[in-house]
């Protein structure tokens, strides 16, 4: 493929999944020999060594900021001007995808990721419309599942629809030798984790996703609990735990891959909204077994990635959950081979490619 020079627009200040999205995509396709640049600001962006450029966007379309957001449409179109010419633009949040796709498609195929299910309430009835027209100009959507495919296909209809399952580098989360394990826990798990069965969580932590769930889960089934990251509801799980010694709050952290390797298995919690959950591939890559709870988005993902869905926590038993460490490395086989970065990346240089014939 000749090189292409893929432009995106996007502004977010938090970490997440579909930041760590942008990102693996940008660093990729760069490897890959294309120009990549990044309108805006992404976590993670620069500290590997991307082109970023500023445009003046305003914050992130949320509940809170959208009202705001849609009185600066106008003028957040006209700030496209200062985007350079491109072989593709690449947006994957609302405001971006609604207000600044037209413009851009009349320069270049504009390509939209979408990352999981469609909102409802007022504010997801609301975005709808708008994104019905913006879907008039563009040239791709790509769906990280098949349900979220259905949820867009009676708005945009199958033909610009594509499902490309999300990835991650299996080879930053390979379960290491059994010393290199223990050394891990000794460096970064609290000592009276030391010879405890741990479980982990890491993820935004964020009211939908009820990771009080996982707390109660973890201390029914006698099991210490590691939560890595932050977000809004940090605060209110934190006094939920009431100064337990069984849990342990990291905050936000870059070495996951080790602390995944560190922990025994893994404790996943959805909001409805989610798509492709990638901490479980990446807690299944590390060889954890998975617990999820029953009608969370991407437990069907738990079987094949070696763990099991329960409908309450109180399920989880001391016997569960000893039981669970005999699935251990289970479900590295299946990410691999399903879920690897490089068949990820061969499929998005195929849209890419498909846009510009």
């Amino acid at each position: 493929m000749s090189t292409l020079t893929v432009t995106m627009v996007s502004v977010s200040e938090t970490a997440g999944g579909a930041e760590a999205h942008a990102v693996a995509l940008g660093q990729g396709m760069r490897e890959r020999g294309h120009d990549v640049v990044l309108y805006g600001q992404c976590p993670g962006w620069e500290e590997r060594g991307l082109d970023r450029r500023e445009i003046g966007l305003g914050p992130k379309w949320s509940r809170r900021t959208m009202a705001a957001g849609l009185l600066r449409v106008p003028l957040e179109r006209r700030r496209t001007q200062v985007v350079a010419d491109s072989s593709i633009y690449y947006l994957q949040f609302k405001r971006e995808q609604i207000a600044l796709t037209a413009p851009l498609s009349r320069r270049a195929p504009v390509v939209w990721t979408e990352h999981g299910r469609w909102m409802g309430g007022p504010a997801g009835r609301l975005l709808l419309a708008g994104y019905a027209r913006a879907a008039e100009h563009v040239s791709r959507v790509v769906c990280v599942s098949e349900a979220v495919a259905g949820d867009l296909e009676p708005v945009i209809g199958r033909d610009k629809l594509v499902v490309v399952p999300n990835s991650i580098d299996t080879r930053r989360y390979a379960a290491p030798p059994a010393t290199t394990r223990a050394a891990l826990r000794e460096r970064l798990l609290p000592s009276r984790f030391h010879d405890r069965r741990v479980a982990i969580l890491a993820a935004r932590l964020h009211p939908a996703k009820r990771h009080d769930r996982a707390i109660a889960a973890a201390l029914v089934s006698g099991s210490a609990l590691v939560v890595v990251g932050d977000g809004p509801d940090r605060e209110r799980l934190e006094q939920l735990t009431g100064g337990s010694a069984d849990v342990h709050f990291t905050g936000h952290r870059n070495d996951v891959p080790d602390l995944l390797a560190a922990s025994d298995f893994y404790i996943y919690c959805g909001a409805e909204t989610d798509g492709t959950p990638t901490c479980v591939l990446e807690a299944a890559a590390g060889g954890l077994p998975i617990v999820a709870f029953d009608g969370d988005p991407g437990t069907e993902l738990v079987p094949r990635c070696g763990g099991l869905v329960i409908g309450d926590p109180a399920e989880l038993t001391p016997g569960t959950a000893a039981a669970l460490l005999d699935l251990r490395g289970s479900g590295v086989a299946y990410v691999e081979q399903r879920h690897g970065r490089e068949t990820w990346l061969d499929a998005y240089e195929q849209i890419f490619g498909e846009c510009l014939r």
